[in-house]
């Protein structure tokens, strides 16, 4: 998974969880509060509390959520990026509407208006009103989506090892037999395995210890002891180190091998 992916989805996280416990937008005065939470309005007036469940409001805080998790369980195709960013898109426009909606039903003509148990009140009291920390945490989330959306997800300059620096570093602490068959499967090349030997074609790879007479059709043997790797043919036996014969085996595989399915390339 990319770096910037998981910057996005911990971004959402955090906006997700912040606005769990802090209001999105908050109207305060002495005797009077409006609270935007992700279920709806919560209004308090002179000690009495009522809630105005609003679906925008819960259908953005979905939304927010599925655009972040879109690139997680997608990941063969850059397309998961653009659904992201449209997820999110609705999720702004949904809170959006949410806001029209407050403007509309709960301040007229210069007054705040308060449901009760029985119908509305309108009162006419000093106020202010301000954005908290989800709203910042939206617009920081959706900056990065658009950023994913628009860079595939490579934004963040980290150099990646090569196949080939991965499996002689996989080889300091495993065998090398293990490391070139992760090579073999990252490359999407088939082979057999015959008494713990990999075998592509008429070339088997060994490790020392395994009889080479067990091997049936193999013309060409890349054996790998604890210090160095020697190379059979028909004709000659050459003495190689250890990465020069991991090397050697990947080229021959390359060769001799059947393509099976290659690593699918993330956000390609």
């Amino acid at each position: 998974m990319r770096l910037e992916v998981i910057i996005q989805l911990l971004i959402a996280l955090a906006f997700v969880l912040t606005w769990i416990f802090v209001p999105f937008w908050s109207l305060v005065s002495n005797i009077y509060v409006q609270k935007l939470t992700p279920l709806g309005f919560s209004i308090a007036f002179l000690g009495s509390n009522y809630f105005l469940f609003v679906p925008n409001a819960l259908a953005a805080f979905i939304y927010a959520i599925v655009s972040a998790v879109i690139p997680l369980v997608w990941r063969s195709s850059r397309y998961s990026l653009y659904l992201s960013l449209f997820t999110l898109s609705l999720a702004a426009m949904l809170l959006a509407t949410v806001f029209i909606f407050q403007s509309r039903y709960l301040y007229y003509g210069g007054d705040s208006i308060i449901p009760t148990a029985t119908g509305y009140m309108y009162i006419r009291i000093p106020y202010r009103t301000y954005f908290n920390a989800p709203l910042y945490l939206f617009a920081v989330l959706f900056a990065v989506t658009a950023l994913n959306a628009t860079t595939r997800a490579r934004w963040i300059e980290v150099r990646k090892p090569s196949l080939i620096e991965e499996v002689l570093t996989m080889v300091r602490v495993k065998d090398p037999i293990s490391a070139i068959r992760m090579a073999l499967g990252r490359l999407g090349i088939q082979y057999s395995v015959i008494n713990d030997s990999l075998v592509i074609g008429d070339l088997a790879i060994i490790m020392g210890g395994v009889e080479k007479g067990k091997l049936k059709d193999v013309k060409e043997y890349i054996l790998f002891t604890d210090k160095n790797s020697i190379y059979f043919d028909d004709s000659s036996i050459t003495e190689l180190s250890i990465e020069q014969g991991i090397l050697l085996a990947l080229a021959k595989a390359l060769i001799k091998g059947k393509p099976g399915r290659i690593e699918v390339v993330e956000y390609a």
